[in-house]
């Protein structure tokens, strides 16, 4: 694991820990940019946004709660979910390295 150089605090909605890469998704036209394992950061989701998240490592929204479609994909799934995090969609770009942790709702950038 690199040095952490930002952490981001959320709401965990999802239990676990996973260090991958950020993939950010503002709407269906990113859907493709996914890959396996990513961890995939955006609004918020809905039915139609399930495809790609199941490919993920770890979910991360700016908007929801406990119940929301993110958290209950990330819970059906198994990987990490942090949501309510403000402007999460802006903060994090492709590409950059995180380690999040689904126990305590932290989101750390790693460099």
């Amino acid at each position: 694991m690199g040095n952490v150089i930002k952490t981001y605090k959320g709401l965990a909605v999802s239990k676990g820990k996973y260090e991958g890469t950020v993939k950010v998704l503002k709407s269906t036209a990113d859907f493709s940019k996914v890959e396996d394992g990513d961890i995939l950061v955006v609004y918020a989701s809905s039915p139609a946004w399930t495809v790609p998240l199941l490919k993920s490592g770890a979910l991360i929204a700016e908007v929801g709660g406990i119940l929301c479609h993110t958290a209950i994909i990330a819970r059906e799934i198994g990987v990490p979910g942090i949501v309510n995090i403000e402007n999460i969609t802006a903060l994090l770009n492709d590409g950059d390295k995180v380690m999040v942790d689904g126990e305590v709702g932290e989101i750390n950038v790693l460099g």
